[in-house]
């Protein structure tokens, strides 16, 4: 018979995860003191992290991450950023993938 697994409770399995998400996002904000390839894993990393323990994306960090391909945009050689019709557009280099931010210009009207 095998043995059993201790279990955790769910406080200090969030906790951790917690405790993962902060440091993977301090790596996403000072991208500089990090080498490319850590930025990027940290990123991919931020995300399963997030998906596998049903936590949010912290608010800071969401801009900076690709949604479609869970790539960096720490760095600017990984997308483009464009103002059109009031809105502030970011492309995915890597996928393609467009993120539009604000309402547009007639956001104003209800």
């Amino acid at each position: 018979m095998g043995r059993r697994k201790q279990r955790r409770s769910r406080q200090q399995r969030e906790q951790k995860a917690q405790h993962a998400q902060s440091h993977l996002t301090s790596i996403l904000m000072n991208p500089l003191n990090h080498p490319r390839d850590v930025v990027e894993s940290a990123a991919v990393h931020l995300s399963k992290v997030s998906q596998r323990h049903r936590l949010s994306v912290p608010t800071e960090v969401r801009s900076r991450v690709c949604r479609k391909c869970w790539g960096s945009h720490s760095f600017t050689s990984q997308f483009r950023v464009r103002i059109k019709a009031g809105q502030r557009l970011h492309t995915c280099l890597h996928c393609g993938y467009i993120r539009r931010y604000g309402a547009g210009p007639k956001a104003h009207r209800v």
